[in-house]
C-alpha cells in the first residue's frame, strides 16, 4: 500500500516535468497586411511591385508560461503545413530577451521580391529564401503557415494569400 502512495506524486513529478502542464501553445492570433488592402475573400495580396513587396505577419501566442517558443513562417500550396513541400521563409525565437516577446502581440516586416525570393527582417542582414519550388506562375493563390512551437507542443494556424 505503501508502494502506491510514492509512485503516484514521482508519476506526476515525470509527467509535470515532460511537458504534462505548463507548455500547451495555442497561437491565438495571426494575420497577414499585404502589400494593398485585402481581397473581398481576405486573401492578403502580396505584389513585389508595390512598396517593395513589403507585408507584415502579426500574431500573439499563448504559450500557457513557457520560458519561449519559436514562430516559424512556411510558404504552402494548400492550409497543411509539409515540410517537406513547404518552403520556410522566417523562424524567430521568442522569450523574454529577444525582439519576440513570447507575452506579447509581436509583428515582423516580411518582403516578396521580383525573383521570388520571400525573407524576413534588414535585407543585409537576414537569410532570403528561393520560393521558386512553390511558385509556378502569378498570378497564385497561396497560403503562409505558422508553426510556433515550445519544447513539447506546437500549433499551426494559417492565412490565405495572392501572390502577383
Amino acid at each position: 500500500m505503501i508502494k502506491h502512495f510514492t509512485i503516484i506524486p514521482l508519476l506526476s513529478l515525470i509527467i509535470g516535468s515532460c511537458g504534462g502542464s505548463g507548455d500547451d501553445i495555442k497561437i491565438d492570433e495571426f494575420n497577414i497586411t499585404g502589400t494593398s488592402d485585402d481581397l473581398d475573400d481576405g486573401r492578403a495580396p502580396i505584389d513585389p511591385a508595390i512598396n517593395s513587396g513589403l507585408f507584415g505577419l502579426t500574431w500573439r501566442v499563448d504559450d500557457d508560461n513557457a520560458i519561449s517558443y519559436t514562430a516559424r513562417f512556411y510558404l504552402s500550396v494548400n492550409n497543411n503545413l509539409s515540410e517537406d513541400n513547404d518552403i520556410r521563409f522566417a523562424s524567430i525565437f521568442c522569450d523574454d530577451f529577444s525582439s519576440c516577446d513570447h507575452d506579447k502581440r509581436n509583428h515582423e516586416n516580411c518582403y516578396f521580391t521580383n525573383d521570388l525570393v520571400m525573407y524576413c527582417g534588414d535585407e543585409d542582414e537576414d537569410v532570403k529564401h528561393d520560393v521558386d519550388d512553390v511558385v509556378d506562375s502569378l498570378p497564385m493563390d497561396a497560403y503562409i503557415i505558422v508553426e510556433a512551437c515550445t519544447t513539447y507542443d506546437c500549433d499551426t494556424e494559417k492565412h490565405l494569400i495572392r501572390l502577383q
